[in-house]
């Protein structure tokens, strides 16, 4: 049965929304990451860059980079990264970090492109990265379908994409626990820590909205991709996906 095609202008307004939660958040955005998560962020994005090893040489494209953690994480293995984001208020403070990392010594001589672009249809050539990468964007693109076919156009045969998103525990206790977590404590810290209450509102419902309606392993294996491996993470709050582009 043909469906009817996407509503450019909802996808749009859609978009534009998403684009203005991550902007206002953005100055205390890393706090709050870290902060909710207690810290857990960190191995997420740690236990990522490890799967693509080695990466000495290799391009990545880190997609929706936020603030720039997992662009530089993969800056630090030795790719040669270019972080991509719709914010520009985020790839400014993604620039800032780099810069103060750098003066610091923390991060090697390669150099990082930031780029403000809609991840969904980018202007980069096709087939010129070995990874792509999205930690936590894909459920925020205003049709995810299209980010992840466009994920497929700019790798190389053989590429690889690594995905982290939030999913929900399949144990029911952890879930029932989590869940409470999501509905009451996230918004009012969230908010507390960013003056946003409403962005924590909007996360907390994209991931129930995320998980009852998209099946990301389907989405790759029908924009082309294979080898697809999704594992939970710290008892399924997360999930990490990787699949490859056939040769």
């Amino acid at each position: 049965m043909a469906t009817d095609p996407p509503d450019s202008s909802a996808t749009t307004n859609t978009a534009s929304k998403v684009r203005d939660i991550f902007g206002r958040i953005a100055p205390r955005y890393d706090l709050a990451n870290h902060v909710l998560s207690l810290g857990i962020d960190f191995h997420w994005r740690k236990k990522a860059v490890r799967l693509m090893q080695p990466l000495a040489g290799r391009r990545v494209l880190d997609m929706c980079c936020g603030t720039g953690d997992l662009t530089l994480a993969f800056t630090r293995a030795g790719a040669n990264v270019v972080g991509c984001d719709f914010s520009p208020d985020m790839v400014e403070l993604a620039a800032l970090k780099e810069t103060r990392l750098r003066a610091r010594g923390k991060l090697p001589d390669t150099p990082i492109t930031w780029r403000i672009d809609d991840c969904t249809a980018t202007g980069f050539d096709a087939q010129s990265f070995d990874i792509v990468s999205c930690a936590f964007g894909v459920r925020n693109m205003a049709d995810h379908s299209a980010g992840v076919a466009e994920m497929h156009r700019l790798l190389r045969p053989g590429g690889t994409v690594c995905i982290l998103e939030f999913s929900l525990p399949t144990n029911p206790i952890v879930r029932a626990a989590y869940l409470t977590y999501f509905r009451w404590i996230m918004p009012l810290v969230g908010g507390l820590i960013t003056g946003r209450t409403a962005a924590y509102r909007y996360l907390r419902d994209s991931v129930r909205k995320w998980h009852e309606n998209v099946d990301l392993a389907a989405e790759l294996r029908s924009a082309g991709f294979e080898n697809i491996q999704a594992a939970p993470l710290t008892l399924g709050i997360t999930t990490l996906y990787r699949a490859t582009r056939p040769i």
